[in-house]
């Protein structure tokens, strides 16, 4: 008798879309799908899964459930092991994020400092969950590697300590960084702007987990990592820009991953895109 499917194979087994597949490492994975008329089982059998309705749903029935049904923002939690029955009677647009049950016991352990043998993850369906699905969203738009590993512990640290859901305690709020320690980050990223930056190696780099470590940087800083990190890049990129460099040059040499990865954070942070800064600047 075959193994039975993930929810990730079952959906990709159906009429189900896959818009989008991210790997967040550690076996960890955010995909974006779409759906509409159709019936599918799950058999959750390797992989916690946090779901989350982005539009639409509310011809989505968990049959197994009493045909409860679902709506835009409806957040559902199926826990490693569990089994349901679904019949989609209309078209929607859904978020799922795949989470190995290691990485969340020790998320649990080394960020929260909590021991997560007793760690009993409940079944949800069709809650309302307003923290986890402000922090799921947040998660899928979030841009490059510093954003994606902020929200993502954003949103474990949420389930985890959510009452009615993971329902740990968490640990008390850490303060600000060390004199020391953020001179030894600022050099470490205007040394390595032009190289991918990782939240982990900056996190290390103070001697905190990446969750304590992105709070206490907006502590002493009163921005994220990823918007200092953006704004020295932007700094650095604007003379290659007015000197005349192509863009596609100003980006690699500044960090960004592309032409209009380096378009889209410019014209966050300065209101105008990188060629039309150029140009006034030649006025």
């Amino acid at each position: 008798m075959p193994a039975p499917a993930t929810v990730f194979e079952s959906l990709s087994r159906s009429n189900a879309r896959l818009e989008a597949l991210r790997d967040l490492g550690q076996g960890i994975s955010l995909a974006r799908w779409s759906n509409a008329r159709d019936r599918v089982r799950y058999e959750n059998t390797r992989m916690h899964v946090l779901s989350l309705y982005l539009e639409n749903g509310q011809e989505s029935r968990r049959l197994d459930r009493g045909r409860i049904a679902g709506a835009p923002g409806a957040f559902c939690l199926m826990p490693q092991g569990a089994r349901s029955d679904w019949e989609i009677g209309g078209n929607f647009r859904f978020l799922h994020l795949y989470l190995p049950d290691p990485v969340l016991r020790a998320f649990a352990a080394e960020t929260l400092e909590r021991d997560p043998a007793g760690l009993d993850l409940p079944e949800l369906t069709f809650v309302a969950a307003p923290g986890l699905a402000r922090r799921m969203a947040d998660l899928g738009q979030a841009e490059g590697p510093i954003a994606t590993q902020a929200a993502l512990g954003e949103v474990l640290h949420e389930l985890l300590t959510a009452p009615g859901i993971g329902g740990l305690k968490p640990t008390p709020a850490r303060g600000g960084l060390a004199p020391a320690a953020l001179r030894r980050l600022r050099a470490y990223i205007e040394e390595n702007l032009d190289q991918p930056l990782s939240l982990g190696t900056l996190a290390a780099l103070a001697g905190l987990s990446e969750f304590h470590f992105q709070r206490a940087f907006r502590a002493r800083m009163g921005r994220s990592p990823q918007s200092y990190v953006e704004a020295r890049r932007i700094a650095r990129a604007e003379p290659l820009i007015a000197a005349g460099m192509a863009l596609a040059e100003v980006a690699a040499a500044c960090g960004f991953a592309h032409h209009s990865h380096l378009t889209r954070v410019f014209r966050a942070h300065r209101g105008v895109t990188p060629s039309a800064w150029r140009a006034a600047t030649r006025l």
